[in-house]
């Protein structure tokens, strides 16, 4: 009897050469680490490091706010996380909709529900309202979002600048504190 190699046997027998070589390649590569080097590799006083998480702060049956973060560090003894790459949503936040702030780091304070941002922080709204800030603090029982630093707000017709911030969701007020300037546009 004959044997027949044809072009579809041929495929067959190159496809499981194939899979029985990058199955022994990745077999041999494959390094397991014992739990003690997985603890050792967490950067230090860091209990726990997280890649992006995503939280969701409930107020009754509703939605209240969402942080999303790249990464998250929490030191369970000092009851923080360094969090990088920060987004955050408060919802419903009556006529402006949903407010949506950003930042490259910050601090959550998981005892009180604080949070602090530092670095290119950005609070839109859907109204298309946007206010810059290098650094700003959300104490979580007051509903205030408020900052210290140089503050920029832009709206449609017009541009205000000042020192300090203080944002009240429970009252949908905004106030920015000293040296206020503001530009109109097409006046």
């Amino acid at each position: 009897m004959k044997s027949r190699i044809t072009a579809r046997n041929l495929l067959l027998i190159l496809i499981v050469v194939l899979l029985s070589g990058v199955s022994l390649s990745i077999w041999r590569n494959f390094k397991f680490a014992p739990p003690e080097k997985l603890v050792e590799a967490l950067p230090q006083h860091v209990d726990v490091a997280l890649n992006n998480i995503d939280y969701t702060e409930t107020r009754g049956d509703k939605r209240f706010w969402r942080l999303q973060a790249d990464s998250v560090a929490h030191q369970a003894q000092r009851h923080e996380a360094r969090l990088e790459n920060v987004r955050m949503v408060f919802f419903d936040q009556g006529e402006f909709g949903d407010v949506y702030l950003t930042a490259r780091s910050g601090k959550w304070f998981s005892e009180s529900g604080n949070i602090e941002l530092v670095g290119d922080v950005v609070i839109k709204n859907d109204q298309g309202q946007a206010l810059y800030c290098p650094q700003l603090f959300y104490d979580n029982q007051a509903e205030l979002i408020a900052s210290e630093t140089a503050v920029r707000l832009v709206a449609k017709d017009m541009e205000t600048r000042g020192k300090g911030l203080q944002i009240s969701l429970a009252q949908r007020r905004m106030v920015i504190l000293d040296q206020v300037q503001t530009r109109l546009n097409n006046w």
